[in-house]
């Protein structure tokens, strides 16, 4: 590739914003020429590149969104101290199936049982399917739509909450219901 074209390369990668193609364009140059890839091989490589840094942001964002109160992930959970527990379907429930489907998932039981490392367990992998999620306390959502309600912009809380492909709400047992 001579001089000319790779500072027009250069400046196209920059106005699409494909900063990771940019940073590894030499070293895909090089492989190229000393693996004699074609040029689909040579683009192919490139973008890889690309899709998996944006797929890894992503994932860092949902995380960082869901706001959960600590990262508490499925290996980390101790099956052997709940007997109780059907393993199975909670690995099952992992695959978010049940997001898609917009079907609801309720843990109930006593307090350290697990409840919280669970939910924010399947909310983690809901955020590496690329689904956008968000973990609330039942106390903190509810104060929250009491507050927009007396600021006059409870509907926009809603929405903001329905835009989430999975909201977990930790704590409901804290609560007073009215009837």
């Amino acid at each position: 590739m001579n001089a000319g074209m790779k500072a027009l390369l250069i400046e196209n990668l920059k106005k699409l914003k494909l900063s990771t193609m940019l940073r590894e364009l030499e070293g895909v140059i090089r492989q190229a020429n000393q693996e004699s890839l074609s040029y689909e091989e040579f683009l192919l490589n490139l973008s890889e590149a690309e899709v998996q840094t944006r797929q890894e942001n992503g994932r860092k964002r949902r995380l960082q969104e869901a706001k959960f109160p600590i990262l508490k992930p499925m290996e980390t959970f101790d099956f052997d101290a709940a007997p109780g527990l059907d393993v199975r379907l909670m690995k099952e429930l992992a695959n978010c199936d049940y997001v898609k489907k917009s079907r609801n998932i309720i843990f109930a039981g006593k307090s350290g049982a697990g409840k919280t490392h669970l939910s924010t367990a399947l909310g983690m992998e809901a955020c590496k399917q690329g689904i956008r999620s968000r973990f609330v306390t039942g106390c903190g959502l509810a104060n929250e739509l009491i507050e927009a309600r007396d600021e006059k912009q409870l509907g926009r809380a809603v929405k903001r909450y329905a835009s989430y492909g999975l909201l977990i709400i930790d704590e409901l047992g804290y609560i007073p219901f009215q009837g």
